[in-house]
């Protein structure tokens, strides 16, 4: 359990790296853009070309939320495709598009074939900008994917025992043989009407703020003047689209996969740290609105009207930091609820400890009785086999279905929970086999000793311990 606390530890340190590289590339951005639009042929301080704190917005907003701060040390694909993706988000903030295309054809490649999408949409607008050419683009993919399988490929066909490319394989299962739908269906706007809503909370209703100008016109009435008509290639009138060409292939990719009918919030982790920082760039408009830089040249009158309009912007920007703090307690809540959410994982501890009193004993406990099935609809019930007993530490044979191995039994709590220590030498491991939904996995009734399922009885088997979860 200390080895996979600490691979868990580095994983997050390295996933905070790189969100913290991308709120220092925004800083570099908007200082980039900002002069060219004022003084094109002048360097400018850096306080006077960024939006203030718009890096520290950021990271605060990415931080309260649920989802990212969570996933970031979990060792699935799709958080090691966030951190690279976000590693090519930053690149694509400095200006560098062939970098920016190198980690997402790598990510595509090696850990999330859906990131395909996102390379799609972000590699269309690179060439509609001209910040890639047709020839680039082509080799930067063909040298990034052949490095790419040069890693991948022969690390896992060693590890599956047959020659394979895990992500080509879903692909496949996906867009091919269109199957994604044995793992259940959602409607075509799930990922907009529920999804990001549930992974930004309150924080999603600051992305409008980074396209309309509603928090200047509200400074422009409290003041008696005429709303400003900017004119500049960041913002004209009412709107401001200095990151539309960030967030349009964003949008473009969330669209492009509510096509597939099985969905998760998971596959679009991608899009939230772009969302993040159109949020943080509303936010960072609403500071500096709120907390303008004092002119010595201000007349009482100009003085007066920008104290109530300091007023006016202030609320606002109130309702900001209200939205994020509620973002902060709504995450905390699905933290409480989230880490009692792992019945799986709990079921295998409990096996344990049910096989150490059982053998030690040598079987000699009466047989327990059936527990009352849970009124959840997603218990895992661990079942023995009424005529198969384990007197041997080395006989038991455990089966382990779909249910439980997403609720919290990983490879590290098999490892632990099959061996044992006696008298100083290690008993185990016993046999563990999981199942998908392959009818050659199936479940072989008499062919085990213990059951993880959610099934709430078996031929042949009686419950010896009921696990509750909490499904939404």
């Amino acid at each position: 359990m200390v080895v996979q606390f600490l691979i868990r530890l580095e994983l997050l340190l390295l996933s905070w790296m790189a969100h913290v590289r991308l709120s220092k590339s925004l800083e570099g951005y908007f200082g980039r853009q900002l002069q060219l639009m004022t003084h094109p042929k002048q360097t400018l301080k850096r306080q006077s070309t960024v939006p203030p704190m718009i890096s520290n917005y950021y990271l605060l907003i990415t931080a309260t939320q649920f989802h990212i701060p969570f996933y970031s040390s979990r060792l699935l694909p799709n958080s090691f495709a966030l951190l690279l993706v976000t590693h090519a988000y930053a690149e694509w903030f400095n200006n560098k598009p062939r970098r920016t295309a190198i980690y997402l054809v790598f990510a595509t490649a090696i850990f999330r074939c859906d990131v395909l999408l996102l390379l799609f949409t972000v590699g269309l607008t690179m060439l509609i900008r001209r910040q890639l050419s047709i020839v680039q683009a082509i080799i930067t993919g063909v040298l990034t994917g052949v490095f790419s399988l040069v890693l991948t490929v022969p690390l896992d066909s060693l590890l599956w025992g047959r020659l394979i490319w895990p992500e080509f394989e879903v692909w496949w299962f996906n867009a091919v043989d269109n199957r994604s739908s044995e793992w259940g269906t959602m409607p075509w706007h799930w990922y907009f009407s529920k999804a990001l809503p549930k992974g930004m909370l309150l924080t999603s209703l600051l992305v409008p703020l980074a396209f309309v100008k509603f928090p200047e016109y509200v400074n422009c009435l409290a003041t008696n003047q005429k709303p400003p008509l900017s004119k500049g290639r960041l913002s004209n009138g009412m709107f401001d689209l200095c990151l539309l060409h960030f967030f349009a292939p964003v949008c473009g990719f969330v669209m492009l996969y509510s096509f597939l009918p099985h969905k998760e919030i998971r596959f679009i982790f991608p899009a939230l740290p772009m969302f993040n920082v159109c949020a943080a760039y509303g936010m960072s408009r609403l500071h500096q609105l709120a907390f303008p830089t004092p002119n010595g040249k201000e007349t009482k009158s100009k003085t007066i009207n920008r104290s109530s309009a300091n007023w006016a912007t202030r609320g606002i920007y109130l309702c900001g930091i209200g939205a994020i703090t509620c973002t902060l307690m709504g995450s905390l809540l699905f933290v409480s609820i989230s880490k009692e959410n792992y019945p799986g994982g709990v079921a295998l501890e409990r096996l344990r400890l049910h096989l150490e009193t059982s053998i030690q004993l040598q079987a000699s406990l009466p047989m327990p009785q059936a527990l009352p099935s849970s009124s959840l609809g997603i218990s895992r019930n661990v079942m023995e086999n009424k005529h198969r007993k384990a007197p041997k530490w080395e006989n038991v044979h455990v089966h382990i279905d779909v249910a439980s191995a997403m609720t919290g039994v990983s490879l590290f709590g098999q490892r632990h929970a099959s061996r044992r220590y006696l008298d100083g030498d290690m008993e185990g491991p016993f046999r563990i086999e999981k199942s998908g939904y392959e009818e050659e996995n199936s479940i072989k009734g008499s062919a085990y000793t213990h059951l993880l399922t959610e099934r709430q009885s078996v031929d042949g088997y009686h419950v010896i311990d009921n696990i509750p979860g909490y499904p939404r």
